[in-house]
């Protein structure tokens, strides 16, 4: 019982802060850190990091859409799960003092943008063509 108060007490905090410090709508540090991760720009001969991610989890077809799409939905928390590893995800929240629940929401919305920006700037935006063969 005394740990659920303490659970919520925490998360209201949490809740309070990042709206006090406009945690949500900072993109700036948050696309800073996820290119990091996600190291260079893709080049045909040298898939990025979330793309060797994505081919290994068979969700190749999710990057090759957000590629290709100038204003994809969001991602869902499970694509997320799937493309950044436990540590990662922690070490986003530490870099840019946000919440857990407010850098998977900003990532949610974040990280297909931040795939078509490169792919366009890497001139990789996948054809129809490419899309229907993976």
């Amino acid at each position: 019982m005394i740990m659920k108060i303490k659970d919520h007490i925490t998360s209201a905090a949490t809740q309070v802060g990042d709206f006090l410090t406009f945690a949500k709508q900072d993109e700036s540090g948050l696309l800073s850190v996820i290119n990091d991760i996600l190291g260079p720009v893709p080049q045909p001969d040298h898939p990025s990091k979330l793309e060797e991610r994505a081919s290994a989890a068979g969700m190749i077809d999710v990057i090759r859409y957000w590629q290709a799409t100038d204003k994809a939905p969001p991602a869902t928390e499970e694509e997320i799960r799937q493309f950044f590893i436990p540590s990662e995800l922690t070490s986003i929240s530490d870099q840019t003092g946000l919440s857990e629940d407010a850098t998977m929401s900003m990532l949610r919305e974040l990280l297909p943008r931040s795939v078509r920006r490169r792919a366009t700037n890497a001139c990789l935006i996948p054809t129809k063509t490419t899309i229907n063969n993976v």
